[in-house]
């Protein structure tokens, strides 16, 4: 009974779901300059304690210099910046007015009202879901799926990263979860070209983690370490007084985003190792000061990926040959480090951040581009007493030894938002083959599969497969086929190579759960349809077969939680 109702499964699957490795970063954006303004003394110091996110120092600020110096705008603008921060959109709306009536026309507080607007409209209708230490705002409707999944991924990193960065947030944290890309663009204030074409999907900034439920995307991505990934961000502002800068920030969330499930390896995508050895292999690396100030300004994709790749293969030789405790020390050398002396002719606030490679202003907005320099360097000389080029040299002297992989084949491919015409996934699937031969195969097999006619399908799928050997979809249809028809070992063949092309592919894992339970591997069958909510939890056999799986073993909170899951999706 359960093969048959297995094989129901199979063929109501068709081979999709692919999921991507995501953006994420903390986002500083190059802004124009702007004709400097006079501020109060004090005002400098209240912005540098909202840009470390140390609120309850600048509220203290704050009411001190109200006191000195009653009636100033100056101080009902940073307290609406405060309030924004603690997520008080209107009480910081209401503040921004009167100061703006005070003092019309400031630019920078013309600024921030207009995005606190457009935060408050975007999350307008939002619920809150809240943990032990989270507060997750979210729009009620099939999101609420994610939800404790998401809660119970964040209070693992909240533990288990709190231990590793030796940072414990003692305030309530909060995370916007967003189910369409333009609301998440408004509450950002990423670009939609960042979201849409380059695939940032999540950003830590203005003291919160915002990111698109994989809802939003067209095959899911790995949304739970996107979450886990942001929230490092999020701890090493905190560490750091917002002093770190962006590669160390990258590197840092990069090599820990898994670790909130406890794998401790693997941090790289195959893709990305793949990138890492041929820059070694060729000696062309993205040196760390180009990337700055965000990852995303980076000339291509793929120096984008690599850059993940080099900075988070630089925090691994930090924690292996540095000690135990070396990022904990080094984010406290950044963060306790005396800020550099201004010399003669040095630009004022605002106008530059040295190392970066675009000038700033001042801005309540863009609070995290803003200021001091952001260097790894007073964490790096304690450490190892170097700089950034010292450091450099180093670590790659040491990536020499690593056995590092080719992984031929396999690349790290962008999140795609759902299109918003009539195209199909299976349309998506056939313009990223190659071979023109392939796909025509591909499209013959579909239609034989259409019909009922599996093995001649399956045929057509494996000549394809010739020419696009690590070709996700085809190596899922024929998995799925032959599945289907029983052929167990040549399914897992083909599954076995699909996930060592992309781990990050739903449907393989689900062929790969399927084909488990059929071979009588229910342990292996469960982890793979648990990896599978990592990337689509809205593929509603997954929650059938875990309630299944949840009621044998009689794991009653898992049971209310699927058998809650089922019915959210039912009601769709």
């Amino acid at each position: 009974m359960a093969n048959k109702f297995l094989s129901v499964i199979v063929c109501v699957l068709l081979a999709a779901a692919s999921a991507p490795t995501a953006w994420a970063h903390t986002v500083n954006r190059a802004v124009p300059l702007s004709r400097a303004v006079e501020r109060p003394d004090g005002y400098r110091a209240v912005v540098d304690e909202l840009r470390a996110w140390n609120l309850q120092a600048a509220r203290e600020k704050i009411k001190a210099l109200e006191a000195k110096s009653p009636g100033l705008a100056e101080w009902l603008a940073l307290s609406g910046a405060a309030d924004y921060l603690e997520g008080r959109y209107a009480e910081s709306l209401a503040n921004l007015n009167t100061a703006l009536k005070k003092r019309p026309g400031d630019s920078e507080w013309l600024e921030l009202r207009l995005h606190v607007r457009q935060t408050k409209t975007a999350l307008e209708g939002f619920k809150a879901y809240q943990t032990e230490h989270f507060d997750i705002w979210y729009e009620p409707g099939e999101d609420a799926v994610l939800l404790p999944y998401l809660g119970d991924t964040l209070e693992k990193a909240y533990t288990r990263y709190g231990e590793a960065l030796g940072v414990r947030p003692t305030q309530r944290i909060r995370v916007e979860l967003f189910s369409d890309s333009v609301r998440f663009h408004r509450s950002s204030t990423l670009s939609r070209r960042d979201i849409e074409e380059k695939g940032a999907v999540g950003v830590c900034k203005f003291n919160k983690v915002m990111f698109l439920s994989p809802g939003a995307l067209l095959r899911g991505y790995r949304w739970l370490d996107t979450a886990a990934h942001e929230y490092v961000h999020y701890l090493i502002v905190l560490a750091t007084k917002n002093r770190a800068p962006i590669w160390l920030h990258e590197g840092i969330a990069k090599y820990l985003e898994k670790k909130w499930r406890g794998v401790e390896g693997g941090y790289l995508h195959p893709g990305e190792e793949a990138l890492l050895y041929n820059a070694r292999k060729n000696n062309d690396y993205v040196p760390f000061k180009k990337m700055e100030p965000s990852l995303i300004y980076l000339d291509t994709p793929q120096q984008i990926h690599l850059a993940y790749a080099e900075a988070a293969s630089a925090v691994d030789f930090i924690h292996r040959k540095l000690g135990e405790r070396a990022l904990v020390r080094m984010l406290a050398g950044i963060r306790d480090a005396p800020p550099p002396q201004k010399t003669q002719g040095a630009p004022a606030f605002g106008e530059e951040n040295p190392g970066m490679r675009h000038q700033r202003r001042a801005s309540l907005v863009e609070l995290e581009s803003t200021g001091p320099p952001q260097s790894a360097e007073p964490g790096l000389r304690l450490l190892a007493n170097v700089d950034l080029g010292g450091f450099e040299k180093l670590w790659i002297e040491d990536l020499k030894k690593l056995p590092l992989r080719e992984h031929a084949g396999s690349q790290v491919s962008l999140p795609k938002l759902k299109p918003k015409g009539p195209m199909s996934e299976r349309s998506i699937d056939l313009a990223a083959l190659k071979s023109e031969v392939a796909r025509r195969r591909m499209r013959l097999g579909d239609r034989l599969s259409f019909r009922g006619r599996m093995r001649a399908a399956l045929i057509e799928y494996r000549r394809a497969l010739r020419d696009e050997p690590n070709s996700q979809p085809l190596l899922n249809r024929a998995a799925q086929i032959e599945i289907h028809l029983g052929m167990i070992p040549q399914a897992e063949r083909h599954i076995q190579k699909a996930l060592e092309v992309d781990p990050d592919y739903a449907m393989t894992h689900v062929h790969h759960a399927l084909a488990s339970e059929l071979g009588g591997k229910a342990g292996r069958a469960l982890r793979a349809w648990e990896e599978v909510l990592h990337i689509n939890p809205f593929i509603r056999v997954v929650h059938e077969r875990l309630l299944a799986h949840y009621e044998r073993t009689g794991e009653t909170d898992k049971v209310k939680r699927e058998r809650e899951a089922l019915r959210i999706l039912s009601s769709r």
